[in-house]
């Protein structure tokens, strides 16, 4: 089983990710999207803290799904994605029209990635944060994935005012990188259409689904996965999931791959809800995010103003609708 992590980055996923991998039976690979585009071909560090080609658990994955991750295999994985799984293929995916053959066999090979991870690591539910609705509503229409979609969802200003940060890449190991940045309009922009996209999902009738709030995460995690696990249909308890202690949470290392810096810590992680966009943003990136995503604001329980919003009990993103076990 699957469950796919979808929302727009800098919104808290990686966090949501590495705790529900911490819990038994459970893994979690990170944004997976990027192993044959990026981690591979740059050779960047695993979450583990060694290079993804001397990672014992993704050299024993490529070993078991292909013979190894080969430049053949990559060229194909990153192929198959952009032909099959961009976000302009989202419209004929949501029509159900008869597969192409690319789809098909993206569909075959991840299959076959998240079999070998499941295999390697004795996990049962493996966590993708791959976060792009189109891959995960490709992925959820295989016949032979059970996929369950968790969207995470941040105010718009906060993750409009995250992308216009400087923020390094400690996982590069060509020198020290920074991810790219983006301008507020263009941040809301895509948080709004990505947002769009899930609920487009949700309310086909498509992968069980469920909704967090990366505010609501924060103030208390457990609380929120226990229920956003519940509603997907793997639920966990409290107890299955890492304790929180004075505000932090405690992470070992996981193998994820790429993402933000918080998937490189480990120990005692500070939760907070970082509000500095309320403080520093330019009144006028403010307004213009406001404007932007204000349909969706008031959807997830966000005020237009900039007061903080007031904590909400997660629920799902729409009723669900379960398909078999694999």
């Amino acid at each position: 089983m699957v469950v796919y992590l979808a929302g727009f980055g800098r919104s808290g996923s990686t966090l949501v990710e590495r705790m529900l991998g911490a819990a038994p039976g459970w893994t979690n690979v990170g944004e997976l999207v990027d192993l044959a585009r990026a981690v591979a071909r740059a050779d960047e560090l695993c979450g583990c803290g060694a290079r993804f080609s001397r990672c014992p658990v993704w050299t024993s994955v490529g070993e078991l799904a292909f013979g190894g991750w080969s430049d053949e295999v990559l060229d194909r994985l990153v192929g198959l994605h952009r032909a099959a799984a961009r976000q302009r293929h989202l419209p004929r995916m949501l029509a159900r029209g008869v597969p192409s053959d690319q789809l098909t066999n993206l569909r075959t090979a991840y299959d076959r990635i998240y079999c070998a991870v499941a295999e390697v690591t004795g996990a049962y539910v493996v966590v993708d944060a791959s976060k792009g609705p189109a891959l995960g509503q490709a992925l959820a229409g295989s016949p032979d994935l059970d996929v369950r979609v968790l969207n995470v969802v941040r105010d718009p200003r906060a993750v409009a005012w995250s992308w216009n940060r400087e923020v390094t890449r400690p996982h590069a190991t060509g020198g020290e990188a920074r991810m790219w940045r983006i301008a507020a309009p263009r941040a809301a922009a895509q948080w709004s259409a990505l947002q769009l996209e899930v609920q487009a999902i949700a309310g086909i009738g498509g992968p069980r689904a469920a909704r967090i709030r990366y505010e609501d995460f924060v103030a208390d995690p457990v609380r929120t996965l226990v229920s956003a696990t519940t509603d997907l249909g793997v639920p966990l308890s409290a107890d299955d999931l890492p304790a929180v202690h004075g505000g932090a949470l405690r992470l070992g290392p996981s193998h994820g791959l790429s993402g933000n810096p918080s998937r490189f810590r480990s120990g005692e992680i500070p939760l907070r809800r970082d509000d500095s966009w309320t403080r520093e943003m330019p009144l006028g990136s403010r307004r213009v995010v406001t404007a932007l995503t204000l349909p969706l604001l008031a959807a997830y329980g966000y005020p237009a103003t900039q007061r903080r919003p007031r904590p909400t009990t997660p629920r799902p993103a729409e009723r669900d609708r379960t398909r078999g076990p694999r």
